[in-house]
This record gives C-alpha cells, structure tokens and sequence, in this order.
C-alpha cells in the first residue's frame, strides 16, 4: 500500500525562505529611509524651536532694559562696583546701562547683557543732600519714598565709578527718615525674617566719596543683569549678581548683535553699529549710551542630526547684520541644518525716559 508523504520539499523551504528574506530586506530598507526622514524633520523642528525659544528670551530681556535706570543720560555707562557674599567670585563689575554688546573677537559670538530694575515704585533715583565718604554706612537723600529693607542701590555720580549696595535700614525716628542705612549686618525681609545684607561688604565696597551732585537708585530686591552667551553649543544666560549660568536652550550655537543709533537726537534709528562708541573716542559717554534706542540681533540653531553626504548646507547662513562665520570654525559644517532668528527689538525704556 502507497502513503503519501504531507508537508514541504527542501526546495520549497529554500525558496520561502528567499522570499521572506526578500520582504524583510525591502521593509528593513523603507523603514530606514522613514527614518531617516522622520529624524531630519524632528532635528529642524527642533532647532526651530530652540531658535525661537532663545529669541523669546532674549527679546524679553532687551524691551525690559533699563527700567529704573533710565533717568539721567549723564550717569549712565559708569562702572558699577559691586560685591556679593553668595557669589563666587564676591567682587565683580558691570554697567549702568540698558544693554551692553560684547563683540566677540574674530568670527566668535558676541554677548549681550541687559540689565534692569524690578521696582514697581521708584523710577526716579532720589539726590543725595549730604556729602558721603565712601565706604559710609548711610546715605542721606531728599526722597526716601519707596526704599525698602532689602532693596538694592546703586550710587552714580557724573565722572565718577558708581557703587551697589544694599538696603539694611529706613529707620522713620525723627532726625532719621532722611537716611538709607546699608551697613554689612542683618535686614528685616517681608516675611519678617532676620537675614544678612549679602551684597554690603564689610568696609565698603569702594572708597569712592559722592557728593550732593551724587543720585541713589533704588533698583528693587531682585534687579535683572544678564550676561546672554553662546557655551558649548548653547544659549546660556549669567547674572552678574550671583554668577550662576543657566541653559537657555541647546544647539544655540551663534548670536550676533548690534545697536540700533539715534544719530540726531530725533528719537529714531539713524544708523545699526557694533559700537556704541558714536565717535570712535575709544570711550563711551552717558549721552552715547542714551542714543542707543534698539538693538538688532540675529542667532543660528543647528539641528542635532550630521546628515550622510555633507552636502545639505553649502552656504554659510546669514542675516542682516551679515554672516554667522563662526560656523565654519567646524570642518563638518555642511553636514547640518541650521535656521536662522533675527529681530529688532525696540528698547523702550530708554524712548519713555523722563524728560
């Protein structure tokens, strides 16, 4: 009797087999490009949002500069001695100005630092009405409305370095409602705690006398300057008051800036420039630094992804301000996307200053 045999030959088997393989090598090959597309457009779309994120920021800091500080055009530019307890290192400088471009050297990025008050009171610095030695412990003003424990302040005087300090006392005994004290010891903060006058240093902080020409701002408990840079491929914003950087966003990887000019006192842009040092003395003056009334600026974010072939960029990017060059520093630069953000952002506390 013949039985017959059920199931597949080894040729059949072979040629199943060659047949899935097939399928997977065709499916392997769809899905790769897929892919590969899917991670091109997830890279630029988040270098967009980096870029736009970064902008966001930065714009937001440039129309706050120079609230509270915007007052007097003779005392703006001075260098403001400063010091801090908490920071690391606890002597430092900055500006008294709105904002401050550092060009950087070469095709480097530049940086940006805005400064501001965030007083919801004072907007006009009080006179001093006696003469201070400096270091002093008190500072005896015309107008003390609005000075708070803990407030900061900054005493600027035409020709001379300014000085920050910090606000320990507004005693309201009569003979004393005049002063501002700012010695190195311990202030009442608002939830009526004892804490210490971190940025009072312990036998002043410079020994520069001001006179009854001297004016003393107050720029609030928590004022505003940061320091905007490019760092290992990432926007990072410093300030200057405690010396902690943060990441604003990654793959930031150049920022370039200038300032907008007011060359005829007209209240409108004349003229875009790297300098703020209108006539090219070398230093620039309060009145300068009042002229300036924008700022232009332009950033460039890379997408994360090094795309095969390294043809995808062949043009360096660029804005109105001119070209990001810095990108060219990297031998595989055409190997990434970039998008580029540029803005003019108004500073309007220096157009809506007091006459």
């Amino acid at each position: 009797m013949h039985t017959q045999n059920k199931g597949f030959s080894l040729i059949e088997v072979l040629v199943g087999m060659t047949i899935g393989l097939l399928g997977i090598i065709v499916i392997t090959q769809v899905f790769s490009v897929s892919e590969a597309s899917k991670q091109t457009t997830t890279s630029g779309g988040d270098a967009q949002q980096n870029a736009a994120l970064s902008m966001h920021t930065l714009e937001r800091d440039i129309r706050m500069a120079g609230y509270g500080i915007n007052s007097i055009a003779s005392l703006s530019g001075c260098k403001i001695n400063a010091y801090n307890s908490d920071r690391t290192p606890s002597s430092f400088d900055f500006i008294l100005t709105a904002v401050v471009i550092n060009q950087g050297v070469g095709n480097l990025p530049d940086t940006i630092t805005t400064t501001y008050s965030n007083s919801s009171i004072v907007n006009s610095p009080a006179s001093l009405t006696q003469a201070m030695p400096n270091p002093a412990a008190v500072y005896k003003v015309n107008n003390r409305f609005g000075f708070n424990e803990g407030d900061l302040i900054i005493a600027a005087e035409p020709g001379k370095e300014c000085t920050l300090g910090q606000t320990s006392g507004v005693p309201g005994a009569p003979g004393n409602s005049d002063n501002v004290i700012h010695n190195s010891g311990n202030y009442t903060n608002p939830e009526g705690n004892n804490v210490p006058a971190t940025f009072n240093k312990p036998g002043g902080v410079s020994n520069v006398p001001y006179t009854t020409s001297a004016k003393l701002y107050n720029i609030g408990p928590l004022p505003v300057s940061n320091i905007y840079s490019i760092s290992n491929n990432a926007l990072i914003a410093t300030s200057n008051f405690t010396n902690v950087a943060e990441t604003v966003a990654d793959n930031v990887i150049d920022l370039q800036a200038q300032y907008g000019v007011d060359n005829n006192n007209d209240n409108a842009v004349d003229v875009y420039q790297t300098s703020a040092d209108l006539d090219a003395s070398g230093t620039v003056s309060g009145v300068e630094w009042s002229r300036v009334l924008s700022v232009r600026f332009g950033l460039v974010a890379r997408s994360i992804k090094r795309e095969p072939g390294c043809n995808v960029t062949t043009a360096v990017p660029s804005w109105q301000g001119g070209t990001f060059n810095n990108i060219t520093a990297n031998a595989d630069w055409q190997c990434y996307r970039y998008r580029v953000f540029e803005t003019t952002t108004t500073m309007r506390n220096l157009i809506w200053k007091p006459a």
